[in-house]
């Protein structure tokens, strides 16, 4: 069934989520859909105690409920509950399926997008800022909630998670909702330099620190000062630049390669990996 009609649909030119069962749905229902099609019989769960979860997580998602000739009674038990329409299996008149399905559709539609409270609409505005595309299911408002208490702390922090997943994104998020914010956010990626230049892009240069140095260089961790620096793949920096790390975090200062003095910074530290880190220590 499933399977129809996302062939069905998907040919109108909608998104379509399949469940195959309640478990599916629940998890589904995390994010907003404007309409549902519920079959009231499910392998794990009614349909009916579905609808009921449905409305009460979402109460202008509209729900046309599919039902066999033997249990007509239950789906207009399922209308009483707040469902917008049945449809009784099997489907014979594709045209007056595709009708039910529109009207539901521009009903919900009519309705707009769930109410958004204004810590919602605060978070909505600095997500779209940097670019993170972000759903409402449950999983990310957590996120972005640890994201927010953790951008209040100034603590150093490790982001973990698959290459794509949005690392740098997330910590654009958290350097934006900080006090930080009006300061630089830069990002680098360890593994694009080798270790000489990755020292001189981190700490800066003195002139003639190495052939090419012509002149004085600041790093990043100084222009990044009093805002928030983001390395990227730092498993992939060598042992001496992650000790020059250790050095910043404990110390707050630095030294330009070449250099003789220290110079004090004040620059948060995100870091970002797809590596397991525990392995590579051991």
């Amino acid at each position: 069934m499933g399977n129809f009609f996302n062939f069905f649909l998907d040919g109108k030119g909608h998104e379509i989520t399949v469940a195959e069962n309640g478990n599916d749905a629940r998890k589904a229902f995390q994010d907003f859909y404007h309409l549902v099609l519920l079959d009231l019989k499910l392998p794990d769960v009614s349909g009916i105690t579905l609808l009921k979860e449905i409305k009460a997580r979402h109460p202008d998602t509209e729900v046309i409920i599919m039902t066999g000739y033997s249990t007509v009674k239950s789906a207009v038990e399922a209308i009483q509950l707040g469902a917008y329409d049945y449809l009784e299996k099997p489907f014979d008149n594709l045209d007056a399926l595709e009708g039910i399905i529109n009207r539901a559709l521009s009903r919900a539609l009519a309705k707009g997008e769930p109410h958004d409270d204004e810590e919602m609409v605060r978070r909505k505005a600095t997500l779209k800022k940097v670019g993170f595309v972000a759903g409402r299911s449950e999983k990310m408002q957590r996120l972005l909630t640890v994201a927010e208490r953790l951008a209040k702390k100034n603590i150093t922090i490790l982001i973990r998670g698959e290459t794509g997943t949005g690392k740098e994104v997330l910590a654009r998020y958290i350097h934006a909702v900080s006090n930080r914010a009006a300061k630089p956010f830069l990002a680098i990626n360890c593994g694009a330099f080798s270790e000489t230049l990755l020292d001189s892009e981190l700490f800066g240069h003195e002139k003639g620190a190495f052939t090419g140095a012509t002149s004085q260089h600041k790093g990043i961790f100084e222009v990044a000062h009093r805002g928030t620096l983001f390395l990227d793949e730092i498993g992939e920096a060598s042992l001496p630049i992650q000790v020059k790390l250790l050095r910043v975090l404990e110390t707050g200062e630095i030294f330009r390669l070449g250099g003789e003095s220290p110079i004090r910074v004040d620059t948060r530290l995100i870091a970002a990996t797809n590596a397991p880190l525990e392995k590579l220590v051991a």
